[in-house]
């Protein structure tokens, strides 16, 4: 391969080959996985080069056809020669055909439905056509009938879906559409100045054409106006629908390196047929490229026309990538009331495995097969022999019902609410610790971890050096009538101290308070565990022996007294370091295991300890803090940060805090719970401004108040937007949303704030009808015809007394304020306008069509009276 690419494409009846062509154009094919035979002749894909075309050189543009007997291209040149190409050494000139008059080739399209009838548009000539008809079989065109647009030129050209008519877009200025199931092909023409790029989608209901930054969506079937634009900030470069997709229109802009997505949907009620569309964009290239500068743009694009959402993707006009979308998961709820993900199916109809009807080689359609043998993976098989394997379905979202679950705690202002209200919410014992943990680590509005607070592997940094104050050592002695002859260190220091203050445990002065808390809440086998590790051995054995009393099964608590009260190390120890693997099997109470894994240690082997999985984080890490020296603790922070990070443990919050590492625990647990509800709030309540750059941040707080807007908890989403606004006020920056005038485009609130010259009292209320700058007129109420404007109120110097005034203004009711519609941008006062669609379903104003409320969904029975 030599040169710049300019393009590539798929062959439609060959999903493993594609074309591409610029100063060259070669064949290629697609490698199945276990095929290592050579080297790929492509960098970033695995293929097999297979010919190139050496008679046509320079392409202008390449279509690919649709023939299923061989791969087959037509060529456009500058000079306007039409080549047909096989890629065979044969050479047959009845495939080449050379119009009256030379020009550019500007454009090709092949007829699915007949593989031999191609369709080309040239560039204008005053006394040539520039639309011809080409049926390949029948050699060049010489009939009239197969020429269309004196003296015009074509810009893009397609077929509709019964590939019996051309579309095309002409002279810059205009859509034509022939039907050619005539004698005498009738035109019809619709002027617009969106003629690039003109495609059908593969459901036939939608044309998509576009200019500069405007894409424009038409109905093929009714083409006399447009159903909707879309406005980007960039100019296109190439527009094309997704085949294996009823809707997914895909957009590449100029000097970007994203693919931008626009899902196109139909509101579809009994009053109208309004569309929108939700937008994306997604990076093609692979994630360890994407801060490394190897790819700059992406500058062509090209679907597979079965395998499911997939695309070759030519980055920087030389390396050409093989990417696939990420999952497109859709939510619904089933008889059962679960949350099923459900990847969208291809548009193709899946052939059944047990039909006995016979199908030839090519009718055949792609297959798609759902696998859930596991319960854990959706498996969606093409031809081509690419198997999409996803694995989303984890067991347990059978056994909860996640929706009802996020919604309910949702309506319990969860995350909103103090954590000391979190124990009336339906929360697991997991999240509830999770929530207390969190909020003894957050103080001084920071969320400070432990490996911070210890200045563990922080360097030479200012916090380690305040993490680095004296350590003392001092050697416990053992109770008395307990003989030992190993040595138990202890170590403590200031940030020691502070670190089992953070894991909950208390200083030895309120030790004593602190196991009796333990015991008032039942939690008699911890505060056993806790009193065995500070040495209080006969005062654990009080507690499980009261535990005792009060339990239905009172054994085992019975004979861990026993064994405690009798015991002695240095006669037991090696005896119950012997039963203990396989007594440990058998007792249910990870911290009754704990207790008799320290008392048989060896030396200064606390393993069996710091191993207990039972035994919460914050306890073992504050055991460590205890008794591990400087080097052995820096150790197991780490290890335990690495575990909480691979099991998705959101108590290893603990250890990180708000860090990087942090933001990777959320995002593990969000891989194996598909909670976004805890991890977007616990960035909210936990995490500082500066870590809110993290895209996954980003991403996980916007899901969740979709999550609120989809189920129309709009009061619940406000709280939510009040509440992060509210952490982020030390470091917001002065007002850059205002009401703007549409003359001179100056605040007109503002202007009004900023007057030196004070207002005068004596009237309550001073009503704005013109901008404060230029003294243009605002825009009026499409329903009162009255001047829109800001009405304040000025309080004299006085203290507000209201929480409606602020900074001595007192803002207008929401009845009062200016509200229109994003569509046709016609509005009013919002009192009216809700008055309004009660009774009427189309906007206010006289020769406006536009049925506003429909674009919500919104009934306009079902609308109340907020004013």
């Amino acid at each position: 391969m030599s040169g710049n690419i300019h393009g590539l494409s798929w062959f439609p009846q060959f999903p493993d080959k594609f074309v591409s062509w610029g100063q060259e154009i070669h064949l290629y094919e697609v490698r199945r996985k276990d095929d290592h035979s050579q080297k790929s002749r492509l960098p970033y894909i695995s293929v097999n080069y297979l010919a190139n075309e050496t008679r046509y050189q320079y392409a202008r543009c390449v279509a690919a056809s649709y023939h299923s007997d061989q791969p087959i291209i037509a060529v456009g040149l500058a000079d306007g020669k039409i080549g047909i190409c096989n890629f065979r050494d044969t050479y047959d000139s009845s495939w080449e055909y050379t119009p009256r008059q030379q020009r550019m080739c500007t454009c090709l399209a092949w007829n699915e439905l007949d593989a031999n009838i191609l369709a080309i548009g040239h560039d204008r000539h005053r006394n040539d056509t520039c639309i011809t008809i080409w049926d390949i079989e029948r050699g060049v065109p010489k009939e009239t009938a197969n020429f269309f647009g004196v003296g015009e030129f074509a810009n893009s050209i397609c077929w509709d879906r019964n590939h019996r008519t051309v579309i095309a877009g002409m002279s810059q200025k205009m859509i034509k559409l022939f039907d050619l199931r005539q004698s005498n092909a009738t035109c019809q023409s619709i002027q617009t100045k969106t003629v690039q790029g003109l495609s059908v989608s593969p459901n036939g209901n939608y044309l998509c054409s576009y200019v500069d930054s405007v894409i424009t969506l038409w109905d093929p079937r009714n083409i006399k106006s447009p159903l909707r634009q879309i406005q980007s900030s960039k100019n296109h470069l190439q527009i094309a629908w997704c085949p294996t997709r009823t809707s997914l229109l895909s957009s590449l802009q100029r000097d970007s390196s994203y693919i931008t997505l626009y899902d196109i949907r139909s509101v579809d009620n009994e009053n109208s047929g309004e569309i929108y569309h939700v937008k994306r964009q997604i990076s093609p290239f692979p994630a360890r490229y994407q801060y490394s500068g190897k790819f700059a743009f992406v500058n062509s694009l090209s679907w597979h026309s079965r395998d499911f959402e997939r695309a070759l993707v030519l980055a920087d006009a030389l390396n050409i990538l093989d990417f696939r979308l990420p999952a497109t998961l859709h939510t619904a709820h089933s008889n059962r009331r679960k949350l099923p993900l459900l990847m969208q199916r291809p548009l193709f109809t899946p052939a059944s495995p047990t039909s006995t009807t016979a199908v030839t080689p090519t009718q055949q359609q792609p297959t798609s097969s759902c696998s859930t043998n596991s319960g854990s993976s959706l498996d969606f098989n093409t031809p081509g022999g690419s198997p999409l394997n996803v694995d989303l379905l984890e067991p347990e979202l059978f056994e909860l019902d996640l929706v009802d679950e996020t919604r309910q705690r949702a309506l319990e202002d969860y995350g909103i609410k103090p954590v000391i209200e979190f124990a009336a919410l339906h929360l697991t014992p997991y999240l509830r610790n999770v929530w207390t943990t969190l909020n003894n680590v957050y103080c001084d509005d920071r969320l400070t971890g432990l490996k911070a607070t210890l200045g563990i592997n922080l360097g030479h940094t200012s916090e380690a050096l305040m993490a680095s104050s004296r350590i003392e050592s001092q050697v416990l002695q053992w109770p008395e009538g307990i003989n030992n002859s190993n040595k138990l260190i202890c170590y403590r220091s200031e940030q020691r101290d502070l670190a089992l203050q953070l894991c909950g445990w208390a200083f030895e002065q309120e030790l004593e308070r602190f196991i009796d808390q333990l015991y008032a809440n039942k939690e008699y086998s911890r505060a056993a565990m806790i009193c065995v590790f500070h040495l209080k051995i006969f005062h654990a054995c009080n507690i499980l022996s009261s535990a005792a009393d009060n339990m239905r099964d009172p054994s085992m608590y019975r004979i861990t007294v026993i064994a405690l009260s009798s015991f002695n190390a240095d006669r037991c120890s090696s005896t119950w370091r012997n039963q203990r693997s396989s007594a440990n099997m058998q007792i249910n109470d990870p911290h009754l295991r704990a207790v008799f894994s320290f008392l048989t240690m060896e030396k200064d082997n606390f393993d069996a300890v710091l191993k207990e999985e039972g035994v919460s984080l914050s306890d073992r890490v504050a055991f460590a803090c205890k008794y591990l020296s400087e080097t052995k603790l820096a150790d197991y922070i780490t290890q335990q940060i690495q575990a909480a990070i691979d099991g998705g443990d959101l108590n290893g919050l603990l250890l990180t805090g708000e860090s990087q590492d942090g933001i990777n625990i959320l995002q593990s647990y969000l891989d194996t719970s598909f909670d976004v509800q805890t991890v977007a709030l616990v960035a909210i309540n936990y995490f500082r401004q500066e870590h809110f750059a993290d895209k996954r941040i980003q991403y996980w707080i916007a899901s969740y108040l979709d999550h609120l807007n989809s189920w129309g908890l709009w009061e619940k989403r406000a709280e939510l937007d009040i509440k992060i606004e509210r952490i982020r006020a030390s470091s917001r920056s002065s007002r850059t949303v205002f009401l703007s005038c549409n003359f001179c485009g100056k605040s007109v609130s503002n202007a009004l704030l900023d007057e030196p010259r004070p207002r005068s009292t004596t009237t309550s209320t001073n009503r704005l009808s013109s901008c404060p700058s230029c003294r243009k007129p605002l825009p009026r109420c499409s329903l009162c015809l009255m001047h829109m404007g800001t009405m304040v109120n000025m309080s004299n110097g006085e203290t507000p007394n209201t929480t409606s005034e602020v900074s001595g203004w007192q803002t207008k009711p929401f009845s009062k304020w200016f509200s229109w519609c994003q569509t046709c941008r016609h509005g009013g006062h919002t009192e009216h306008i809700m008055q309004w669609f009660k009774q009427n379903s189309e906007c206010p104003v006289s020769s406006c069509n536009c049925r506003c409320f429909d674009m919500d969904g919104t009934k306009p029975n079902t609308l109340r009276d907020i004013s």
